[in-house]
């Protein structure tokens, strides 16, 4: 699988997954307007399931760069969502450099808080393995238990 997404500038914690079935009717043809809502429902269901395991978060509806929609931020980060051709980015970035120590180690100890609430929400949670010279990246699943 080799695609490209964005991410958070200066993010600390990136996270890439994919959602299955995202988009698709009864019948399994792909249907714009039905996309649409899955993303928003995703999107929203994702906020909410990090807000209930991190609550010091709040709900932000901001974008960090073109591409990059800031859905959760604290004192110390801020966590954005990306897509591109089916393939996501949770990223987590430090604020400031108040308590930037403090804000590096947080960033990096919520990723498995992040990947559950991602499988939780119907997330595949994938792991790079590699750029290509042309900017291709390569990814691979997480074993999940249970999962041939």
């Amino acid at each position: 699988m080799g695609r490209g997404v964005s991410y958070l500038n200066n993010a600390e914690t990136v996270i890439y997954f994919t959602v299955d079935g995202m988009g698709q009717d009864e019948n399994g043809e792909f249907n714009d307007d039905i996309c649409n809502m899955d993303y928003e429902d995703f999107e929203s269901n994702l906020k909410y399931s990090i807000k209930a395991k991190l609550k010091s978060y709040e709900i932000s509806d901001k974008w960090d760069n073109r591409e990059t929609k800031i859905l959760l931020e604290n004192g110390l980060c801020i966590i954005g969502l990306s897509e591109y051709c089916g393939c996501y980015s949770l990223s987590v970035a430090c604020r400031g450099e108040d308590y930037e120590a403090f804000a590096l180690n947080h960033a990096k100890n919520i990723r498995n808080t992040l990947e559950k609430c991602l499988e939780e929400v119907g997330g595949r949670v994938m792991y790079k393995q590699g750029t290509f010279s042309n900017g291709e990246s390569v990814f691979k699943y997480k074993e999940t238990k249970g999962v041939v």
